[in-house]
């Protein structure tokens, strides 16, 4: 059950926050093949964002996303996982998918809980 944390300033239109981790979850869920219901997606809303020493408003901002998940999947599943999350990411917030960070995290067995135990 993979995890997707989206880190980024408020959106304009609130509504753009379930359409990004909807868009999200669907991305990741057809890279890595499988079903949209096994993935956890969370709208992280940064409080200020800088590049650098700017201070970044909406527009152009940078946000950052998390990808946390079990191992077994390929190179090949989390480039295109990743990819599909950064670019649907951008598409729903009306950003430039060259301003979304994106990074996997493979998580170690037994040390994750969820589904009521720990995680294998």
């Amino acid at each position: 059950m993979p995890v997707i944390q989206i880190h980024a300033l408020a959106p304009p239109e609130t509504e753009q926050i379930d359409l990004c981790l909807a868009a999200a979850t669907e991305a990741l869920a057809g890279a890595i093949q499988c079903a949209p219901s096994a993935v956890w997606a969370q709208y992280l809303t940064a409080e200020a964002m800088h590049t650098g020493t700017r201070p970044r408003r909406f527009a152009g901002h940078c946000p950052v996303v998390v990808v946390r998940a079990m191992p077994g999947r390929t190179d090949a599943q989390i480039r295109s996982g990743l990819t599909g999350v950064a670019t649907a990411v951008a598409a729903a917030l009306d950003l430039a998918v060259e301003d979304i960070w994106a990074e996997w995290h493979t998580l170690t067995p037994g040390h994750v809980f969820a589904g009521g135990g720990i995680r294998q």
